[in-house]
This record gives C-alpha cells, structure tokens and sequence, in this order.
C-alpha cells in the first residue's frame, strides 16, 4: 500500500537557462597580425585638416564696396559732438537783449509762480557753477550740497566731446571750430547738418541764430558763402543757391503738422521722407537770406514759459542748396547738389521746472517725445524708430551715416540746472561712440529728396519693383558677408585651440 509522503524539497536550486550564452570566438593576437601583414590589413592614412590652407583664404569682397573702399581710403568717422556751457550771469550784449518781449500767444501764468520764480532768479546770481571744464575734451558735472547730502550722488566725469566751449567763448571761436569745416565741405560739393540739442533756455536759438551785436552761426556762414562766391560771379559756370525754412509742430497734442515760413508759407505733408509743397527762393547775397530768415522766426511758433522768457515750440529747419547753373533750370534737384541743413530743435522741459499747463503742457509732451526719438534713432537706426517722428524719417540719411552731421549740445552752468543738465550729458555720452563707416564723400549722391519729378503709373511702378529688386540683393549680400565674417571667426578660435592642444 503507497502513502502519499509530502515531496522533499531540494535545500539548494539551480536555474537553467535555456539558450546558454554564446563563446565568443578566438581573436588573432595583435603581434601576429602585424608580424604578418597582409594587404587587407594595412589602414590607408588619412590626412590633416588642411586648417592653415583655410585661414589663409581671403574672402572676397563685393567689387562695388571694393570701388568705394578704394575710393575712398579714409577710416571710419567719429560723430562729432560739441559741448557749449552757458554763462550764469549775462553780458550786456549776450542774451538777456538778444530776448524780445513777450509774444501775444502766451499761456496765463499764476502771479504766485512768477513771484517765487523771480525769487530764485534773485537767489541764483549768488549760486555756483555745477559743471566744471577740465579741458578742451571733458568736463565735470558736482551736484549741489543738497542732493550730495540727501541722495548721495557723486560728481562724474564727461570726456569724449569734439570740443567744449567754455562760458566765455565767443560766436566766432564756436564757428570756427564747428561750423566752417560744414561751410567749406558744403562749397566743395559735400552735403552736411547741424543740429543743436539741450534744455529749455539753454541757449540754443542764441548760437543758431544769435542776435544783431552777436551774430550766430547762420549769419556767420552765410557771409563765408557769398564771400566765396563773389570773387567767380562773373563766370558762366557759377553756382546758385536756393534757401527753404520750414517747421514742425504739435498744436494742441493734435499731431505733428509741417509749416513752410518763408513768405506765402503754406501747411505742408509729408509721404515717407519726402515734404510736398516747400517752396524755394533763389537768393543772391547774404543780406537777402539774413532777411528771409528774420521773417520767417517772426511766424515761428515759440511762447513764455517760467523757464524761458521765448520758449521754441517747433523743430525749426533750415536748408541752404547749391547747385550748379548749368543744371538747375527750374527741373528739381540734380545728383551734383548739395544741401547745408541747419536745426534748432525745442528744448526738453520739465513740468516743475516751466510750470506749463493745459496746451502748454501738450506741446512739451510733443518736444520731449521728438528728443527721445532723435537720440534713439541715433544710437539705434532701426525703421520702427523712424516712423515715430516726421523729423527722423526727414533727416534719416544723416541719423543712418549716409551724410555727415554735428551735434552741439548746450547746457546752463547753474546748480537749480543740475538736473536737466545730467539727463542731458547721460543721454549723449553713446553719442561720442558712434562711428560712420558709409558716409558718402563724393557729391553723386542725391542730397534732397523733396523735389523728385512726378512719374506716370507704369513708370512708378517699374521703379518700385526696380527698387524692391536692389533692396533684397543689398540684403541677401549683407546677409552673405555677416555668414562669412562669423566662419572666419569660428576658425580662427579653432585654430587658436588646436595650437594650444
């Protein structure tokens, strides 16, 4: 008989797998191998990287910028900023006459603000210069004891100007070293501008235009032009010169409108960079455009704030044009021209400082806003900054370094001024940085483009199509040349490595 006995287990199990690992199988030994070579065997050598065959290619460059690199064999040019200081006590014959009385278009001021304001003009005949010069390229701008004190703010340095004019410099002395190499480009062909930039009541419109015992830099420059020109009058192949004045201005925060001041000056429009309408007068003597000029400040839009007895409200633009008789005959302007632009911008205001109030207060938000985009087209030309201002998108040529332009950048020298003067030199201490490097020489290239002739449909349209055309094979070559700048860097860095390896 079976008894079912419990199976016994096994104290100790062992797993079989059931696809057993694979030997491996028996390699020649290496020294055999070599020992004993056969063809099959022997690995072909492979060669260096051919790195110094590489670097030593030079890129070729575009033949049209090889002509005008060759043409012109003058390194890149440095914005030339200037720095003029305004006195804090005026001479007999230096602003304080230069000033008319008030104008009709004034805005109602609170007697209490005039009364506080002549208080502190009592006051600052006793205060110190807050800007120091330290020499002909720099200088030091000390806050006062009380913002020393209670924001600890130290003094800084500013060095980097093309010049700076101290507060005894004179119209002349500016001239000569600011203005007359624009005066004599200008005669040899070479278009140029000026503009002047600082605070309200700094003194820009008095060295722009200056006053009857103190003449500015258009008088002054005028006289130099017709000066050289009379002594060739009687030749057949004498230059005219045509004269336009024309404003821009905000009325009542409205937008930005255009004026022609010139007499019978009419509203003009502006289509992408190009003015519709401005008139221009032949003039013939220096006399005669001193006096268009005179007229035209008279319909200039200025008014009284606390800060300035005749406060700029427009962007005041002068352009002096020079053409040939042989070619200009009343059919526009000629690829042979060139073009003097003089610029007196509005001063940038504060709302404590002018105490402006209603429409007064409007057009100061219209000043600040035009500086702000000036400055920022200059340190960065990209189109979206253009389009912000009817002045940049005029004056885009010179913002992008097409043409040569100088800044003068004027500052009052008082310790109630520190603040606007500050803002000021902060905002222009990248200026002295910008660098030109297409800046055109000769004078082929076309220095307006206000009087283009009008084109039929089809003809507008091939030259748009034409344009488009050259617009995206400048950029697919920019494009091209930027890729090859940024190869020949990367290999240099490896060839760097390698020879440090």
């Amino acid at each position: 008989m079976e008894t079912n006995s419990p199976p016994s287990t096994c104290p100790k199990t062992v797993a079989i797998r059931r696809n057993p690992h694979r030997k491996a199988r028996p390699t020649p030994s290496r020294s055999v191998a070599i020992q004993n070579p056969t063809p099959a065997t022997i690995l072909p050598q492979i060669s260096s990287f051919p790195i110094d065959e590489i670097l030593s290619i030079q890129i070729p460059q575009n033949p049209s910028q090889h002509k005008s690199s060759s043409a012109t064999s003058s390194p890149s040019e440095t914005l030339k900023v200037f720095l003029r200081i305004k006195p804090l006590i005026y001479p007999k014959t230096g602003y304080q006459n230069s000033r008319p009385s008030r104008a009709k278009n004034v805005w109602p001021q609170n007697s209490v603000k005039k009364n506080a304001v002549k208080d502190k003009n009592v006051k600052s005949k006793h205060q110190e210069d807050c800007i120091t010069v330290n020499d002909h390229n720099s200088v030091t701008l000390s806050p006062p004891l009380a913002l020393q004190t209670s924001k600890r703010i130290k003094s800084e340095v500013y060095q980097g100007f093309s010049y700076v004019f101290s507060a005894d410099s004179s119209q002349g002395e500016v001239y000569e070293k600011m203005v007359n190499p624009l005066v004599e480009d200008f005669l040899k062909g070479k278009s140029g501008m000026l503009a002047a930039l600082g605070p309200s009541g700094s003194g820009k419109t008095h060295t722009i235009f200056g006053c009857p015992r103190e003449p500015g830099m258009v008088p002054i420059a005028l006289k130099r032009i017709f000066k050289g020109t009379t002594k060739i009058r009687s030749s057949e192949s004498t230059r005219s010169f045509y004269l336009s004045i024309f404003e821009i201005y905000s009325e009542r925060g409205k937008g930005e409108k255009l004026l022609d001041l010139l007499p019978d000056g009419v509203d003009l429009c502006m289509q992408q960079s190009t003015i519709k309408g401005l008139q221009e007068i032949i003039i013939s003597d220096a006399a005669q455009a001193e006096s268009l000029i005179a007229r035209a400040m008279l319909k200039r839009a200025t008014a009284m704030t606390n800060s300035n007895n005749q406060s700029s409200r427009s962007q005041c633009i002068i352009n002096l044009r020079c053409a040939a008789n042989e070619l200009s005959r009343g059919d526009g302007v000629h690829a042979n021209d060139a073009v003097l632009t003089i610029i007196d911008l509005a001063g940038a205001e504060r709302e404590k400082r002018t105490g402006n109030q209603g429409a007064r207060l409007l057009e100061s938000n219209f000043i600040n806003n035009t500086s702000m985009v000036f400055g920022l087209c200059l340190r960065k030309p990209l189109q979206k900054h253009f389009q912000n201002s009817l002045l940049t998108r005029y004056l885009r040529d010179y913002l992008e370094g097409k043409k040569r332009m100088t800044l003068i950048l004027t500052v009052k020298s008082g310790e109630e001024d520190y603040l606007d003067t500050s803002y000021l030199l902060r905002q222009a201490s990248p200026y002295m940085k910008i660098k030109f490097d297409n800046v055109e020489d000769s004078s082929n290239f076309l220095c307006s483009k206000r009087q283009l002739p009008s084109l039929s449909g089809k003809d507008q349209l091939k030259r748009v199509k034409l344009s488009g055309l050259e617009a995206c094979s400048e950029r697919n070559d920019q494009i091209m040349q930027k890729f090859a700048k940024a190869m020949w860097n990367v290999l240099k860095e490896y060839n760097h490595k390698l020879k440090v390896m």
